[in-house]
């Protein structure tokens, strides 16, 4: 895929678009970040779509690997959404909020690749958890697994519309915890909600 090299200029380069979104970094911007030459970045990426596209590319495969190997650590199911909490949290503190906007808009291969990682890879994460915790009988065993994945990833993406959670206003990481709470309430059991008051430190009646 790519080299170490490779992939730390990318990592590098995620975190000047995470701070300061896509659109506004030039490819002088990135390369001066990186230490490195114009010419040495453009003997990596043919321009700055392919560069956002790369960068997505590492973003989403260590994702994979990352989500693979936290879940497999998790006890139950309401632990594997809490994982999912704390690995997310530090990220959308630092995220501009205009950066899903910016590829929807200036990066349409980037963006589709986001699609088909929504609607693949964690499309799967998703109803897999719910099926554990079904089986687990952490969650509620009428729910349809294929609907309410399908409504947690998209509506998990609306939190990030600005018109919405303006970021003067709103935590990215407030709103996400939020909303995922809202989201376990709705599907757990009185037997998950007891598990998930455990985890939180709460009295569970």
């Amino acid at each position: 895929m790519f080299n170490e090299q490779q992939a730390k200029w990318l990592r590098q380069t995620e975190t000047v678009f995470l701070r300061y979104g896509i659109k506004s970094i030039t490819m002088d911007d990135v390369a001066r970040e990186l230490g490195i030459s114009k010419k040495t970045l453009y003997q990596f990426v043919e321009n700055k779509d392919d560069l956002v596209r790369k960068v997505l590319e590492r973003h989403i495969s260590e994702e994979k690997d990352t989500c693979n190997i936290e879940f497999s650590r998790a006890s139950n199911a309401v632990e594997e959404i809490m994982i999912v909490i704390d690995h997310n949290s530090s990220q959308l503190q630092q995220m501009k909020a205009n950066i899903v906007y910016d590829l929807q808009k200036y990066h349409r291969d980037a963006w589709l690749m986001m699609q088909e990682y929504q609607q693949g890879f964690l499309y799967e994460i998703v109803s897999r958890n719910l099926n554990r915790g079904i089986s687990e009988e952490l969650y509620r065993p009428d729910l349809h697994v294929d609907i309410v994945s399908r409504f947690h990833i998209v509506t998990s993406f609306q939190l990030f519309n600005e018109d919405v959670f303006p970021t003067e206003k709103y935590s990215k990481a407030v709103i996400f915890k939020e909303y995922l709470m809202h989201y376990l309430y709705g599907i757990m059991s009185e037997k998950g909600i007891k598990v998930l008051n455990k985890i939180l430190g709460k009295a569970s009646g």
